[in-house]
């Protein structure tokens, strides 16, 4: 009875998070150059997301969540990495520290990650990799 209480919790609590998205989201479009000002522009990064089991394992094959998001800690802002639920990357976000966290499935999700995004982080492919821990109930 108590896990099954639990249980009921945790997805009430997964499905307000998943759905709590307010007007200001915005789909990342590749061919947007954003600028400050006339002078200065900002700079942009591309974002991969990988997931991982507790134990530090690459997650290989299909999960069950419903897609990834981040969210802009300065401005509040959500990006979503394109209109395909299963993808994974993020392109051109603008430059700052973000949460990266996915839409959980019916019974596994992902931990949360908050990462700021410099060029010191970009591998050889363009990418900042950001690993999220999934779980499985």
């Amino acid at each position: 009875m108590r896990k099954a209480l639990i249980l009921s919790c945790l997805s009430a609590l997964f499905f307000v998070q998943s759905h709590a998205a307010d007007v200001n989201e915005n789909a990342v479009n590749p061919a947007v150059t954003t600028a400050q000002s006339a002078s200065k522009v900002t700079t942009t990064f591309n974002v991969r997301i990988t997931l991982v089991d507790i134990h530090g394992a690459p997650v290989n094959g299909g999960s069950g969540l419903r897609g990834y998001w981040a969210r802009n800690e300065e401005t509040g802002e959500y990006y979503y990495p394109g209109g395909q639920e299963d993808e994974d990357k993020f392109e051109s976000l603008p430059a700052g520290t973000y949460t990266f966290g996915a839409y959980p499935g019916n019974w596994d999700g992902a931990v949360a990650k908050t990462v700021t995004l410099s060029s010191g982080n970009v591998g050889p492919d363009g990418y900042i990799v950001v690993t999220l821990t999934y779980w499985v109930e």
